[in-house]
């Protein structure tokens, strides 16, 4: 085990950190970070609307008329209809943030450019041609909004450095300077846009949106959201926690735009009335982290039971309540977990675990399929697998999980406990 860790520590470790300062991951993340709270307004909205109760319903109904929940789902549709707008503009705005350019022009130029690639179609309605933009505009286009915001900021930011600009005489204000300095740039940029959809336009896909889709995001979506994908998720965040990397973050910000198509086709089934399709979701692996990475409320759980030693029993009382709220830095580094031999063979044991059950359960039908709702990461466990699923099997099925990693942490929290009860009386 030794040998692990310091394989970890010396070759894992700089390159997890290195990844996770890395200037596109950061701008996907931070822009996903920007547009979450939107998202979360907008799942609580939906919650309110589709809340699984038919007495719930019938009274919504005769207090607000047969249309309510209409009405109050406009602000989700609002948000999930033109994510990928959103998220354009603001993956740019981080980026050049980043390169310290100016983040606004970068923002506006990569969300004009993901419209000049967007498809729109002709709607006849009374009588008048309006044009209106396709699905595209959805979670389907995020894959396009993201890659392009990357390559046009980078192509924008790499002219302006090159002083292909309009330079302004001296007393002009600083706005127009940086206006004018945009000019030339952007331009270049557009036009290559605008030839970029007039090529795709003579393929088979006819346009890069389909091309992207078909050929890159749905095979990474199919494997990224698969269960041996689920598995490599959580693997992947304890192993880099096991070094002190806060990897939770980093790599929900990756792998995110996999997820969100999912959630948006699971939105739309549960507005259908129908069983929602995909089993893996961020929601999913909300049921799991019970406590934080590693699901480490199991471990407390099984420390105020079952420990003796005073030091570990402190450490669970100071850490319970942050638990209760998936906050485990006080487990983490008080017990302490990271670095710790013995107590890392379950803390990357258990979610693998959990995610076995867990996706067995909604696969036959014994627990409900998450309905695609965000909510926020601190929500305590029970709670949350309610809200997620909108049933009761969904905190069952957390209590379940509870169980399960308090059985595997226990065997290994026992050996912790006598050697801390030995170096007590010592």
């Amino acid at each position: 085990m030794s040998n692990v860790l310091g394989f970890l520590e010396a070759k894992l470790m700089p390159l997890a950190a290195k990844a996770a300062q890395q200037r596109h991951l950061c701008a996907i993340r931070g822009a996903y970070v920007s547009f979450m709270p939107f998202i979360i307004v907008g799942s609580v909205l939906l919650i309110i609307s589709s809340f699984p109760s038919q007495s719930y319903q019938q009274f919504m109904s005769g207090m607000f008329g047969s249309t309510w929940s209409n009405i109050v789902e406009i602000p989700f549709n609002a948000v999930f209809s033109t994510m990928s707008l959103f998220i354009s503009f603001l993956v740019a705005y981080r980026l050049a943030e980043h390169y310290e350019e100016d983040r606004v022009s970068s923002g506006i130029l990569a969300l004009v450019s993901f419209l000049i690639l967007t498809p729109f179609i002709k709607v006849e309605a009374l009588g008048n041609l309006t044009v209106v933009p396709t699905e595209w505009i959805g979670s389907k286009g995020l894959f396009v909004a993201m890659i392009g915001s990357l390559l046009w900021t980078e192509l924008f930011c790499f002219l302006k450095r090159k002083k292909l600009v309009i330079k302004m005489p001296e007393g002009v204000p600083p706005a127009v300077q940086e206006s004018f300095a945009a000019l030339i740039p952007a331009l270049i940029v557009i036009v290559l846009v605008l030839a970029i959809r007039i090529i795709f336009e003579h393929t088979r896909y006819e346009t890069i949106h389909q091309f992207i889709y078909q050929v890159v995001a749905t095979p990474v979506r199919h494997f990224g959201t698969s269960y041996v994908g689920a598995l490599l998720t959580v693997l992947s965040i304890t192993i880099l926690w096991s070094v002190g990397i806060n990897s939770g973050s980093m790599v929900n910000g990756i792998i995110r735009p996999l997820w969100m198509e999912n959630q948006t086709d699971n939105i739309a089934a549960i507005q259908a009335g129908v069983t929602p399709p995909h089993i893996i979701t961020e929601q999913f692996f909300d049921m799991i982290w019970m406590g934080g990475a590693g699901a480490t409320l199991s471990l407390v759980i099984a420390m105020l039971f079952f420990a003796r030693s005073k030091s570990m029993r402190e450490v669970a009382r100071l850490g319970a309540g942050a638990s209760v709220f998936n906050i485990n830095e006080p487990i983490l580094f008080g017990l302490p977990i990271i670095m710790n031999p013995i107590m890392l063979i379950p803390f990357n044991l258990v979610p693998l675990v959990l995610v076995t059950v867990q996706y067995i359960a909604m696969k036959i039908g014994m627990v409900a399929v998450t309905t695609g709702v965000f909510i926020p990461w601190t929500l305590p466990p029970v709670i949350s697998g309610f809200i997620v699923t909108g049933h009761l099997s969904g905190s069952l099925m957390q209590i379940v999980n509870l169980l399960i990693g308090a059985m595997l942490y226990l065997p290994f929290l026992r050996i912790l406990d006598k050697q801390y009860c030995t170096a007590e009386k010592a």
